[in-house]
């Protein structure tokens, strides 16, 4: 039970780019058809004759925004949410999370339970319909969030279980940002996810071998990749090739956001800091664990001595990297509501998960810098 504890008391909870409002106001879950807020930590329902036109057909082709968390999606998600004809949603990973890798879809009172608790849908001022079936439910989130833009396509980040959209949206289209993993675990630690760059892999690790899942099931014109180096040093291009991909014009605009966000505009001084923030040693950590995948991308190796741990050092690092995440959890959560996390996750009891997890949302939120495109509708988050 202690070594289960240990894990559940270190592990970052799920909290993704895009989610904050106010308290009361991100766990009511959306609006509530009658035009009452709910109760904090409710799940705001519809009657079905409300959303139920939401759902009479599913999205065609929606926009998927794929790749590890610091990797630039929210970048890119600003930037199409800045074009005339694109949405951009913030994180939606809880459309799938709770998918088999088979396809098979949660049961629907676990689905909604989970909902309720869940930080991001939390903010994404959205309207479940307990009348729909769950490929329904979820297409009506983007066909909601559609409607509310105004706009004729609507896109997504997703960052974990991306392969199974197919199951959902067969025709959906995929950009894939790509960025080099030495920036990727030097983010990771700044954010205080891991406690050292073995373990702030990953998540790059998740991302890259569930794309390498996806792609042979994708038709040629359903995927593009976009380096987030390329992104940031020659934007236009990229945008451009995105624009192209996905049918519609490039236009400026798509750097607008830098006007009501706090995302400046994509600064090639941004690229390659792993140079500065990582140790030598650290650099040989890196590419030690994932020096083959990363050739396999394009990226070239420092030259600097690949370190491979051997058990010994495997496990100085493993201690490592809880220590560090344990000091990070509590300097931010308090020592309290740190072991209540732990213990919620190992008691099977789902009113006492429930609570303790929307105190965690709470501070989370309170501990995080916002920026938003427009007021009342999203909100996203630059650390």
């Amino acid at each position: 039970m202690w070594a289960d504890l240990w894990g559940a008391c270190a592990e970052r909870p799920t909290v993704d780019d895009g989610q904050v409002s106010s308290f009361c106001a991100t766990l009511s879950i959306g609006r509530v058809a009658t035009g009452c807020a709910p109760a904090c930590g409710e799940l705001a329902i519809s009657p079905s004759h409300q959303i139920q036109d939401l759902a009479t057909h599913m999205i065609d082709s929606p926009i998927f925004l794929v790749g590890a968390e610091r990797s630039g999606t929210t970048l890119l998600r600003l930037m199409l949410d800045s074009h005339p004809d694109i949405t951009g949603c913030e994180g939606f990973e809880f459309i799938v999370d709770l998918m088999g890798d088979d396809g098979s879809y949660p049961e629907m009172q676990r689905y909604w339970d989970y909902l309720s608790a869940h930080n991001i849908f939390g903010s994404a001022n959205l309207t479940v319909d307990r009348s729909l079936d769950y490929p329904s439910l979820v297409n009506s989130f983007l066909q909601q969030r559609l409607d509310l833009s105004g706009k004729d396509q609507v896109s997504a980040m997703v960052h974990f279980h991306f392969a199974r959209l197919l199951e959902l949206w067969p025709n959906a289209r995929f950009i894939h940002v790509l960025r080099d993993p030495r920036d990727v675990t030097s983010s990771v630690l700044q954010m205080g996810w891991q406690g050292n760059v073995w373990f702030g892999l990953d998540k790059w690790i998740l991302a890259e071998e569930e794309w390498d899942r996806l792609v042979p099931k994708l038709r040629s014109e359903q995927h593009i990749e976009i380096p987030y180096a390329d992104l940031i040093g020659d934007h236009e291009t990229q945008l451009r090739r995105i624009t192209e991909f996905l049918s519609v014009p490039y236009t400026q605009q798509m750097l607008d956001y830098a006007n009501d966000t706090d995302y400046g505009v994509p600064d090639p001084s941004k690229v390659a800091q792993w140079h500065k923030k990582l140790s030598d040693r650290e650099i040989g950590l890196v590419e030690g664990r994932v020096g083959d995948l990363m050739q396999s991308r394009g990226f070239e190796l420092s030259g600097l001595p690949v370190i491979k741990p051997g058990k010994t050092e495997m496990l100085t690092l493993q201690a490592d990297n809880r220590m560090k995440q344990w000091k990070k959890r509590i300097d931010k959560f308090g020592l309290r509501l740190f072991v209540e996390r732990g213990l919620s996750r190992v008691l099977p009891i789902p009113g006492y998960q429930k609570s303790v997890k929307l105190r965690f949302n709470e501070i989370e939120r309170a501990n995080r810098k916002r920026s938003w495109r427009e007021p009342g509708r999203e909100y996203s988050v630059k650390n």
